[in-house]
């Protein structure tokens, strides 16, 4: 079973930084695709997951949370030899804040790409419900019974892929997999201590109809930011925009 695109094993000296991409809901290593060979060309060494359940993993629905998801980028940290700039896409932004909250020490900086931050007990889940201007607010599917969530098949296209090339929206849109729902229901556990001392950085994308950009900026002001950035791109920057997303991932790694 596949569980890292690209993965790069030479963690040696001439590798400027080591880049761990983690993906968001219903999504999977594959979509960064488009961003893994523009790193690995600069120089840095690229990881990228697929979380339990999404991508090409297949574990059970019933046995993924927010640990589980937490233990997979953590176990893959642990094992690199230096500390990573750890990069969160929307849901992925809680998984990446929870594991700086565990192993702080193995992260250089945490970057934030149109993603979720809660604070300390909140869940990513009443941030989404709370944010009307989102079309995945208004298109969500919920089956508590399957204790998944999906959205409506007609708006996948504009909400995650508005700016993106047909083809590349279409690919995606094939790949997408059913979302766990535990992760989203579960309280952060957050310390000053910890999860506190990380550099934190923010990318915000302005015409994002999957986070609006009303709750982003909330999500910035939850962060207390290093630094912070704009692009003018949709919810999929990895794919409308990847050579200026990966200039900022640059930009803001270089700046530790």
């Amino acid at each position: 079973m596949l569980y890292f695109l690209n993965f790069r094993q030479n963690m040696n000296e001439q590798n400027k930084h080591i880049f761990v991409l983690v993906h968001g809901a219903w999504h999977g290593a594959w979509c960064w695709e488009k961003v893994v060979p523009l790193l690995t060309a600069a120089g840095h060494a690229v990881h990228s997951p697929d979380l339990p359940g999404l991508g090409e993993d297949n574990t059970p629905i019933a046995e993924i949370g927010l640990d589980s998801y937490v233990q997979r980028v953590s176990e893959l940290i642990n094992g690199i030899g230096r500390p990573v700039v750890l990069v969160g896409h929307s849901m992925g932004g809680v998984v990446i804040t929870q594991t700086a909250e565990l192993i702080p020490d193995r992260i250089d900086t945490l970057i934030y790409l149109t993603a979720f931050s809660p604070k300390h007990g909140e869940t990513l889940l009443q941030y989404s419900l709370e944010d009307t201007e989102s079309l995945v607010s208004q298109h969500k599917q919920i089956d508590e019974d399957e204790g998944i969530l999906t959205i409506t098949n007609t708006a996948l296209r504009e909400c995650f892929y508005d700016l993106c090339a047909e083809d590349d929206a279409q690919q995606a849109i094939q790949r997408l997999r059913p979302q766990a729902l535990a992760p989203l229901a579960a309280p952060l556990r957050l310390s000053q201590a910890k999860y506190g001392r990380v550099r934190r950085c923010y990318i915000e994308c302005s015409a994002d109809r999957a986070i609006s950009p009303t709750l982003q900026r909330r999500m910035k002001n939850n962060a207390a930011l290093a630094a912070s950035s704009v692009l003018d791109a949709d919810h999929s920057p990895f794919y409308s925009c990847p050579q200026a997303l990966v200039e900022i991932l640059i930009d803001m790694a270089d700046k530790v």
